[in-house]
């Protein structure tokens, strides 16, 4: 045992515990949000654990505090040590393990959630939890330990990391996708005829991503201009305005298998036909090796994201 550890007070799982607190919601006052009393005391215990590890474990930013590089660093720590303990914990309790995945909302609902029975076969009949965020987000928090597994962009992964440390599971090809009922007379030919597009009711995404950013850049340079008659904040909400025959949209292959052919006519996008988006399990050979994960689970899971209709084995 190492007795330097124990040697100075001020270490304690309570504190710990407050510090994760705040390092995952961003400030004192966010993880406390109702109690001044209980900010006051997480601010104390934070100045307790600096003290004991003789270092800045917060620095100041305006009127709120970040995490230190070490600050990061002993979270990471403390999330795993927590981690480990509720494993120990659910397993004297014979309970099943949980596992986090992460991914955008669309490839959650289209592509996570469809396989998830054989995902947790998989991993022992494990429990799920399922996390939203963007796919920079989501490989920081495969490095950090907040999640086991990640469906992310491949472009978001460095090159050792796509090469180490992720299998891929899909390539999106996007298209086109505009209610019959929009059509009105017009031939479905029509839908070929870019500088016809603004004539449509498109839907688009508000929030300055990648894709939106090659949607608009697209009809812009086909029509001359691009004002979209729905701003959505994600790609399940254009499906949806897709589908109930609102809007046109572009959508990936992916999010297009539950559209009613007989009501929505597609045809593939062609300035996108060069950007197709390979997606990619991601995960953490350091976190991998903590909860017992091997190689031949990682390619099952992968299979099972890329085919998640077929049958659980």
């Amino acid at each position: 045992m190492n007795k330097d550890l124990f040697s100075r007070s001020g270490l304690s799982l309570d504190r710990l515990r407050s510090f994760l607190e705040v390092a995952e919601a961003g400030s004192i006052a966010k993880s406390a949000p109702d109690s001044l009393s209980r900010q006051a005391q997480v601010s104390r215990q934070i100045g307790e654990l600096e003290t004991y590890f003789e270092t800045e474990l917060t620095v100041r930013r305006g009127k709120t505090i970040a995490l230190s590089p070490a600050g990061e660093r002993l979270a990471v720590l403390v999330r795993q040590q927590f981690d480990d303990l509720q494993g120990f914990i659910n397993e004297q309790r014979k309970l099943p393990r949980t596992f986090r995945i992460g991914a955008g909302a669309s490839m959650l609902e289209w592509m996570v959630i469809p396989a998830a029975g054989g995902i947790r076969k998989v991993l022992g009949n494990a429990a799920l939890n399922l996390k939203s965020m963007r796919s920079r987000e989501l490989v920081e928090a495969v490095r950090d330990g907040a999640v086991d597994f990640a469906v992310v962009r491949e472009d978001a992964l460095s090159e050792e990391q796509r090469a180490k440390t992720s299998l891929r599971v899909a390539r999106l090809s996007f298209h086109l996708c505009v209610a019959r009922s929009l059509l009105g007379t017009r031939p479905r030919s029509w839908l070929a005829q870019s500088e016809q597009w603004t004539a449509l009711p498109w839907a688009a995404m508000a929030g300055g991503g990648q894709l939106d950013q090659e949607v608009r850049q697209a009809v812009e340079a086909a029509c001359g201009r691009f004002v979209p008659a729905v701003e959505c904040t994600s790609l399940l909400q254009v499906r949806e305005l897709v589908a109930c025959g609102a809007c046109a949209g572009v959508l990936p292959s992916i999010g297009m298998k539950r559209l009613a052919e007989e009501q929505v006519l597609s045809r593939e996008f062609e300035p996108l036909m060069n950007y197709g988006r390979p997606l990619v399990l991601h995960w953490n050979d350091r976190q991998m090796r903590r909860r017992g994960i091997e190689k031949p689970v990682l390619e099952k899971l992968a299979s099972h994201l890329a085919h998640p209709a077929r049958k659980v084995t």
